[in-house]
């Protein structure tokens, strides 16, 4: 008995000493540690990192950059499913510990034995969790843990279990790039938050214990054997029903990764805005969860992908089928013992890019068909006999070809999906057109086909030419649509932005512009006629020609615009002045690389962008002002906030000093349009109303019949004007033009700069991608034109000398300046038998129509 009681003794007295010591080891520990520590509160101040985000003005989300993918979601928005998946997995007692829980670490090492060393539960908490992912490293030592004891301790006292569980839910990592619920729900099930199943929850729920192991892209095995174990713990804590259990238990797990839901394929806009943010912030763009709005139309940027896309389709299968991808021997695609024939197939496509709107096929046969035989009409032989002395000529043979796609299988190929395809021989000629399919495909081709509206596979492949649409709100410069080329993964290259090219005659309304300023009137007669200069530059003469090669004579400076004669821009320049031009045309925002000082500056010999032309070009459409256009037009902070808001230079006619022409009414209304928008200004005027009106109503002749009539005869609306432009040896073709709502350039051209062919120019290449775009841009829009300002007035010139007509016989209506109106041509003497022999024909007055 003493014996006992001295054993138990001693006990106690080790066991007091152990408690002594290691509370005094905690205490020495925690005095020596926690001053080392960061408060609690200061999670407040810290910043998850979440990516910057880019989207359309109506709220189209166009991009996501940043390395972590995340998007945060208040507790409240968090379903109780997807709540109870992670205390399942993670820390079922969350709600009823102090931040640490010694039952779950009894637990924990309990579940380690029995399963063998499998760890399904870990003992740290998820307020233990969230102190780690905010103030620690994940070294495996005892001085971290006790580290993050001390920081639960402190977070627990600092927050809610609520807003503790919150921060949990959106910074735990969740493996593929995802951090938080919301972009896991997003990259593995394609799904937001309320749509996430037993399943789905149950998934997510059990991959924190190992990211990169667990999810279900990179282990599928490995995330149904955890989901199992998420459900099992669920269903023993009563939050599922068996019935929920057993669903969820027999849900197949699919190995996919999805990305964020972009709803707007606007790479070149996406990737202007970033490399705005990162020259202005830095890296720390990508982090800040920063929120840009752009400018954009979503509807006018599908649009133009498309008119893009279509317009340079086109161009490719005009200029021939320049061969397969790739020639393969189908001999050497024997599969292995363990393979089939489709997988051979399919490592063999593998090979080559998959490219948007292209499907990869391989050709496996081509086999020529059996003629149909020829059906019997009532009352006639099926096959009659030939009449005597006549030749028959046997029906044309038919073959299909057998493609194999690795989404289909094998599908049949017929003519009509490769009649396209005549053989490419140069840029200026291609070889007769096909009339069977093994003209075109033979076994072992690599091929791409697009898939048509109605289903049709149609061969297809990636263009070598290039192109751009831009677009842009003449009233304040708002860029609503912008494309820079035909496929961003291919080339990012901005072609609308970045490019410098010649932009031919659609520079002349800017060169006839400065001619009205200098003398000039739409009636004025400048000769149409050969031109030789002598170049310090050249070896040979400079002898600019026509289009056409066809000289007009004196011609009228409205024709020679309609008509793009370049002889007459010639002469115009040279009598204007070139430094008078390059200083008229320097208020429309052109440098020096777009206004060379020689005679070329008249054909457009200088280097613009797409936007270039488009923000010279809004000066005609809103009447004579200058105004810049701008992509970006919010920048919102993770919280909402507004960093930025543009407050760009708006046209605002009635805002001019002195104008007597605007009402008492109508200037109240400016007024209270300004003080509205105190920080917007209105645009600086640059040419007058009345040199925008005229060159306005020189350019809608252009469209209405002249180079860009196909564009009135398909739209048929009144208020478009617009010029074509093709450059030397066609290298560049381009159509620019607008009404008074939108401001629209279209251009095609290779980037290594070659011809595009002897029969592309701007009306034939540029003009059916502006018209596909404008089409659906304008429809349903009223027409909206420039109204007529004052000082601008009708007068029946003789259109053969420009001058006021004497008569009204073949006389026309021009526009003039008022105080510019050209002299009145001598009176026309009809000579008849009275007046040539002095014989009095009667009274002198005569009744004539007006000339003004």
């Amino acid at each position: 008995m003493n014996r006992t009681l001295r054993f138990l003794s001693l006990l106690a007295v080790f066991g007091l000493t152990g408690v002594f010591l290691l509370g005094s080891g905690f205490a020495g520990g925690y005095y020596y540690v926690a001053p080392t520590l960061p408060q609690a509160e200061e999670i407040r101040d810290i910043r998850p990192e979440i990516p910057l985000a880019v989207y359309s003005r109506d709220g189209r989300l166009i991009a996501l950059f940043g390395e972590k993918q995340r998007t945060p979601a208040r507790f409240e928005d968090v379903p109780p499913v997807l709540v109870q998946a992670i205390l399942s997995a993670e820390d079922d007692r969350f709600f009823e510990h102090p931040g640490f829980d010694w039952q779950g670490y009894l637990r924990a090492g309990v579940n380690f034995l029995l399963s063998g060393g499998e760890r399904s539960q870990g003992g740290s908490t998820i307020t233990m969790q969230v102190a780690r992912t905010f103030f620690l490293n994940r070294d495996r030592t005892f001085v971290r843990k006790f580290k993050e004891l001390i920081l639960a301790t402190r977070i627990e006292n600092e927050f809610s279990k609520q807003e503790i569980l919150e921060l949990y839910l959106n910074t735990t990592f969740f493996g593929q790039h995802a951090y938080g619920v919301v972009a896991a729900a997003q990259i593995y099930f394609d799904k937001e938050l309320y749509e996430l199943s037993v399943s789905d929850a149950a998934i997510i729920g059990g991959i924190p214990q190992g990211p990169s192991v667990l999810n279900p892209f990179n282990n599928p095995d490995a995330a149904t054997q955890r989901r199992s174990y998420v459900l099992r713990r669920m269903r023993e804590l009563n939050f599922i029903t068996a019935a929920d259990y057993e669903t969820a238990l027999a849900t197949p797990i699919e190995s996919r990764r999805y990305g964020p839901q972009l709803e707007l394929d606007a790479p070149y806009v996406a990737e202007m805005v970033r490399a705005d943010l990162i020259r202005r912030l830095g890296p720390a763009a990508y982090e800040a969860g920063l929120k840009v709005t752009t400018t954009i139309d979503s509807r006018l940027q599908q649009t133009a992908q498309q008119a893009l896309r279509n317009g340079l389709l086109s161009y490719d299968e005009r200029h021939g089928y320049r061969g397969p991808v790739a020639e393969l021997d189908l001999a050497e695609l024997t599969p292995a013992a363990d393979e089939t024939l489709t997988d051979r197939w399919d490592a063999a496509l593998g090979d080559y890019a998959n490219i948007r709107g292209y499907e990869n096929g391989l050709v496996v046969s081509v086999r020529t068909l059996e003629p149909e035989p020829a059906r019997a009409v009532e009352g006639r032989d099926a096959n009659p006999a030939p009449e005597a002395g006549t030749a028959t000529e046997p029906p044309p043979l038919r073959d299909r070809a057998e493609v194999y796609f690795s989404n289909w299988g094998i599908v049949p190929i017929e003519l009509e999906s490769v009649e396209w395809a005549a053989a490419f021989i140069s840029d200026d000629y291609v070889a007769p057109r096909p009339k069977q399919v093994g003209d075109v495909l033979a076994p072992g081709d690599v091929v791409r086909f697009r898939v048509l509206e109605d289903g049709l596979l149609r061969l297809a492949q990636v263009p070598q030419v290039q192109g751009a649409i831009v677009s842009v709100d003449p009233q304040d410069g708002a860029v609503s649509a912008l494309v820079g080329g035909f496929d961003f993964s291919l080339s990012n290259y901005n072609r609308a932005t970045q490019s410098q090219r010649q932009p031919g005659s659609s520079f002349k309304p800017f060169v006839y512009s400065a001619a009205l300023e200098n003398g000039f009137t739409a009636a004025t007669i400048v000769n149409d006629s050969p031109i030789v200069e002598s170049s310090a530059d050249l070896e040979t003469d400079w002898r600019p020609v026509n289009y056409d090669g066809v000289f007009s004579g004196p011609t009228r400076l409205r024709e020679a615009l309609v008509g793009s004669l370049n002889l007459v821009s010639i002469r115009v320049l040279r009598q204007t002045g070139i430094d008078n031009t390059v200083e008229h045309l320097q208020a429309f925002g052109f440098d020096d690389t777009a206004l060379p000082r020689n005679s070329a500056l008249a054909l457009g010999a200088g280097g613009v962008a797409p936007l270039d032309l488009v923000g010279g070009y809004t000066v005609f459409a809103n009447g004579g002002y200058k105004v810049e256009p701008y992509l970006i037009e919010r920048i919102e902070d993770a919280e909402g906030d507004v960093l930025y808001q543009a407050s760009p230079e708006f046209v605002c006619d009635l805002c001019e000093e002195g104008d007597e022409e605007a009402t008492d009414e109508l200037k109240l209304f400016a007024r209270s349009r300004i003080d509205f928008y105190p920080q917007a200004p209105h645009a600086r005027r640059v040419i007058s109303s009345q040199n925008a009106y005229l060159i306005n109503d020189m350019m809608q002749d252009v469209v209405r019949r002249g180079t860009g009539v196909r564009a009135y005869r398909e739209l048929r609306r009144e208020d478009l004007a617009g010029k074509t432009g093709t450059t030397n040896d066609r290298r560049d073709a381009w159509f620019a033009g607008f009404n008074g709502d939108l401001v629209t350039a279209a251009w095609v051209g290779f980037d290594q700069e070659r011809s595009l062919g002897n029969t592309e120019q701007g009306a034939a290449t540029a003009l059916p991608m502006w018209i596909e775009f404008m089409g659906e841009a304008l429809s349903g829009v009223p027409h909206h034109t420039m109204e007529r300002p004052p000082g601008i007035v009708d007068v029946r010139i003789n259109p053969e000398t420009g001058l006021v007509a004497a008569d009204t016989a073949g006389s026309i209506f021009e526009m003039f300046r008022f105080d510019e109106i050209p002299e009145r041509e001598p009176e026309r003497q009809e000579w008849t038998s009275d007046n040539l022999f002095g014989v009095d024909s009667g009274s002198s007055e005569q009744t004539q129509e007006p000339l003004f």
